[in-house]
């Protein structure tokens, strides 16, 4: 007889199961995700967004994004991308991001915003924010907003949300095949070439320093790189210069030169151009504005 709340699948496979040899061997994961300060919420309507949906804006959190009913589009920085069931789509922090074209008016779109100390596990998704979803995951989902509704287990959120997000990084891409002779590493060469970024964005570096870091040649790398994302390299660490700028204006209190400094500009000029260009406020403005929020 089956034990009640046990179903059929899942007995057989317990049924598989056998002695361990080594009672004190432990599995490991590389993958450090402890997310905080976690919210989760729905949109049901055209309404709830019209008035973002004219305006560019972003938030100093990641934002997971799941249409449940309803495919719509979404732009992030210069992307679109175009959600319907089962997607996911992963917005990071300082991202500029609308919400518009959706088919009906009702619809059913899950957000959960949360931070995180060490991002480094989600670089994985900046390239291909967008996974198509399989039945696991939609159950993730679905009892994530069970325990959010949960006063009593508020405490299991962080675990819950973990498992979802080591999952995302590893379900298929819902960006399209590849071109025909497109690198299929390039993906890994996008991280590599992330990692070093970060690292440096306090000092100004070239595409020669990068490509010798990655040893591989300057017109291999450009090109490739805007082969895969559709913008040049000069255009995505100018990004990241600008969005850690973002960051350190929000969480300190260090003056504009010093921000400037610190995210690798050769002058005041040159980060209060690219500043206002990128955000349409300036990094004062900026700071005044969203360290109020």
């Amino acid at each position: 007889m089956r034990p009640p709340g046990l179903s059929s699948a899942a007995l057989a496979e317990m049924r598989r199961l056998r002695l361990p040899r080594n009672y004190f061997a432990e599995t490991r994961t590389s993958l450090r995700l402890q997310p905080e300060k976690i919210l989760c919420f729905v949109r049901k309507g055209q309404q709830e967004i019209a008035s973002e949906s004219l305006v560019r804006h972003q938030h100093h959190r990641y934002v997971l994004v799941i249409p449940w009913q309803e495919a719509g589009e979404v732009h992030v920085d210069d992307r679109r991308f175009s959600l319907k069931h089962p997607h996911a789509l992963l917005i990071f922090p300082f991202q500029f991001h609308h919400g518009f074209n959706f088919k009906r008016d009702k619809m059913l779109w899950q957000f959960v915003t949360f931070e995180l100390k060490d991002g480094a596990a989600l670089e994985a998704l900046r390239l291909a924010p967008l996974r198509r979803l399989k039945v696991q995951d939609l159950r993730l989902l679905s009892m994530l907003i069970e325990v959010w509704s949960d006063v009593r287990r508020q405490d299991e959120l962080a675990d819950w949300l973990a498992l979802i997000l080591k999952r995302l990084i590893k379900t298929p891409s819902a960006m399209g095949r590849k071109r025909p002779g497109e690198s299929k590493n390039f993906s890994s060469l996008f991280l590599r070439i992330n990692q070093y970024c970060l690292l440096h964005l306090h000092r100004l570096f070239g595409l020669k320093e990068l490509s010798a870091h990655l040893s591989i040649s300057e017109s291999y790398l450009r090109a490739s790189f805007r082969r895969e994302t559709g913008m040049s390299l000069g255009q995505h660490l100018r990004r990241l210069r600008l969005q850690k700028a973002m960051g350190l204006l929000l969480q300190s209190d260090l003056s504009i030169t010093q921000v400037a400094e610190r995210c690798g500009f050769d002058s005041i000029f040159t980060f209060s151009r690219s500043f206002r260009r990128f955000n349409g406020l300036t990094a004062r403005e900026y700071r005044r504005r969203f360290s109020e929020a």
